[in-house]
């Protein structure tokens, strides 16, 4: 029997039985198909809580208490498993290209300045001198310059790597198909690969997390949310920083690509990538810099994020259920905040702290 069984092995799954192995926990870790294959690797990897969290508040602190983190967990990270996740902390611009765009933002950055956050104000060559490639048209924009991004993909890598190196019972392929209650405490869950046993047993399965817990006729408000990206080569486009606008992103990687984005719809589960996603994600970004005109297509992909009622994630003990508890619901900011729910999940596994998790806990939404 383990201590933990970790039901999802997205980006948070991952990072949460590395976690826990790290801090001595006998760790099984099961996925229905493969590693990081639904929202985590359909992901941009962006680490931007300033520009994703619009006002003060609980998700805006998680978010920047996770970056805060990133670069000595990437550190350890990359030194325990030999690789590279390309993390790059090296600014970030939100752009405004019209009078409307440029008084919204300029709220926004009065009140992070006032809280202390590390933003500027850029107008005119200033928006140049940081970006030469921003188009002619931009008025103003925030500039972050300790935000940034990660190569999600092989920072995935690196988590079933590390897991595996650290002892965690890995299982792809492995379908559950009941949760295991004994006594009224959850014990485990059945699955294809047999039963599977542990002291603890946490669902991180993204916006599949509703489905697990009706299990036991726990409902959850987690819904899918389809997220559609492409990227382009970044040959003869030298772009230095991430910029963001109202209508798309555009983010340049260390492996030559430019990830550009994104989409929100709601299909379902249906996460394949449409015409009119692809058409919207190209017609959102070049506006912000007209050199993507040029630029070689490579490829485009879809994603499932899992979307809460509130927007903010679902983390602790599920009401009811001794020994059974949930990560989940982070919607398009899996990436960014994996390090501190990782962290604060643990706490609360290994010694029943729930001190941070009480503006996201399950009993918002569930009864006993």
């Amino acid at each position: 029997m383990s201590d933990c069984l970790v039901v999802g092995g997205g980006i948070i799954g991952l990072s949460l039985a590395y976690e826990l192995s790290r801090r001595g926990m006998a760790v099984t870790l099961v996925e229905q198909g493969e590693w990081g294959g639904q929202a985590s690797s359909a992901a941009a990897g962006m680490l931007a809580p300033l520009k994703e969290f619009t006002a003060p508040g609980p998700m805006l602190d998680m978010g920047v208490a996770s970056l805060r983190l990133y670069p000595q967990w990437a550190q350890t990270l990359e030194e325990f498993t030999a690789g590279d996740v390309q993390v790059s902390l090296e600014g970030l611009l939100t752009v405004a290209l019209n009078e409307e765009e440029q008084e919204q933002l300029q709220t926004k950055y009065h009140w992070q300045k006032e809280k202390g956050y590390a933003v500027h104000w850029l107008t005119g060559k200033e928006l140049t001198e940081v970006e030469p490639m921003l188009t002619d048209n931009a008025q103003a924009a925030i500039y972050s310059p300790r935000e940034g991004h990660i190569n999600n993909r092989l920072l995935l890598r690196a988590l079933v790597t590390a897991c595996r190196l650290q002892g965690v019972k890995l299982l792809s392929g492995c379908v559950v198909s009941g949760i295991a209650v004994k006594a009224g405490k959850v014990i485990g869950v059945e699955s294809s690969m047999g039963p599977l046993r542990a002291e603890q047993t946490v669902i991180t399965s993204g916006a599949w997390a509703g489905i697990m817990l009706e299990m036991l006729n726990v409902s959850v408000p987690v819904r899918p949310v389809r997220g559609q990206i492409a990227a382009v080569s970044s040959v003869g486009i030298p772009l230095r920083t991430v910029i963001f606008g109202t209508s798309g992103y555009i983010t340049p990687k260390k492996d030559g690509k430019i990830v550009i984005g994104a989409t929100e719809d709601e299909s379902g589960f249906q996460r394949e990538v449409t015409m009119a996603g692809l058409a919207s994600i190209l017609n959102g970004v070049m506006p912000y810099v007209p050199a993507l005109h040029t630029a070689a297509f490579l490829e485009a992909w879809g994603g499932l994020r899992p979307a809460t009622a509130d927007g903010k994630p679902l983390l602790g003990p599920i009401p009811g259920w001794s020994g059974l508890s949930i990560a989940g619901g982070h919607f398009r900011n899996g990436i960014l905040l994996s390090p501190i729910t990782a962290k604060w999940m643990a706490d609360y596994l290994e010694q029943g702290s729930t001190e941070h998790l009480e503006p996201f806990l399950p009993s918002r939404f569930i009864s006993e």
